[in-house]
């Protein structure tokens, strides 16, 4: 049988960003079926992104970091982080290996 990614303890640590999803999907649920402006197409437009922007990001987010947490669970360190902190900085760790 496959191992999952995320166990139990991952997911634990992952329920803190769950919560906020869950309601991103209410308030969207609840501005889809009550139709606050129904003739202004540029409102509700603007409403709907301004909860699904956030949700998907809100969602990569937990994604990568429930990713980097299972790394670190199944062999002490992580890859992932390794490959955004060597983006974010600017310095890449392959590079000084060929000098």
């Amino acid at each position: 049988m496959a191992d999952r990614v995320f166990n139990r303890e991952t997911l634990l640590d992952l329920t803190v960003n769950f919560i906020p999803m869950g309601m991103i999907i209410f308030f969207f649920a609840l501005f889809i079926l009550a139709d606050p402006f129904p003739a202004d197409a540029m409102a509700v437009g603007t409403s709907l992104g301004l909860l699904v922007i956030p949700f998907v990001v809100l969602a990569v987010t937990t994604y990568v970091t429930g990713r980097i947490i299972a790394e670190a669970d199944q062999t002490g360190s992580s890859g992932t982080a390794a490959k955004i902190s060597s983006v974010a900085t600017g310095i890449d760790g392959e590079a000084d290996d060929a000098e």
